[in-house]
């Protein structure tokens, strides 16, 4: 399901200008009407703008959260939730949040962190990226022949995997650090408060 939505949005990303940010989420949501969505109604904020790192922040989360629930995805997200909160598996950015300066850190466990890409699966096969690219498939394999493709590629059998953190860093797509709580609150929101 989490590949769904990641191959949602980058469909949506290769068929806008390359003018719009990750931090406008909600842009990857399916068209709804803003009347039906207070969250789409109030997605006039431009996240960039916003002073309070912290707040800035807290709306990316609430944001993603709330696109996660609007694909029907966000009971894998839950259950990801799940393990970093039993400490099965640790937020991939403690560190980068406690170097951050981000106050909110201090307060919340930093280990509750994690970049937004962590949701995606690590590798999509060449069809893919290269549909995310805007080039043919065919003309992705002469790249990597010639050596000119723009990112590393691994060699999985006769076929070849591109690492989705590269394909976003290619594409001018952030990767936004997010809390688990935020992205709750957004699917929550979004869902209408109920869970």
């Amino acid at each position: 399901m989490v590949k769904a939505a990641f191959e949602a949005s980058f469909r949506y990303a290769k068929a806008v200008s390359s003018e719009y940010s990750m931090d406008d989420i909600e842009i990857f949501r399916p068209e709804t009407p803003a009347q039906d969505s207070a969250l789409m109604a109030s997605s006039i904020i431009d996240v960039n703008s916003i002073r309070d790192a912290d707040v800035a922040e807290q709306i990316r989360g609430e944001r993603l959260g709330a696109l996660l629930q609007g694909l029907g995805c966000f009971d894998v997200v839950r259950g990801f939730h799940d393990e970093i909160r039993a400490g099965r598996r640790s937020g991939s950015v403690s560190q980068a949040v406690k170097a951050s300066g981000l106050s909110r850190s201090r307060i919340s466990n930093p280990n509750l962190y994690y970049y937004a890409s962590d949701l995606y699966p690590s590798f999509i096969g060449l069809r893919e990226a290269a549909g995310v690219m805007g080039i043919a498939e065919s003309a992705a394999h002469r790249l990597i022949r010639a050596g000119e493709f723009p990112f590393p590629v691994a060699r999985a059998g006769r076929s070849y995997k591109v690492s989705v953190r590269a394909l976003m860093h290619f594409k001018d797509i952030s990767d936004s650090i997010v809390h688990v709580d935020d992205i709750e609150n957004g699917a929550l929101h979004a869902s209408g408060g109920l869970r």
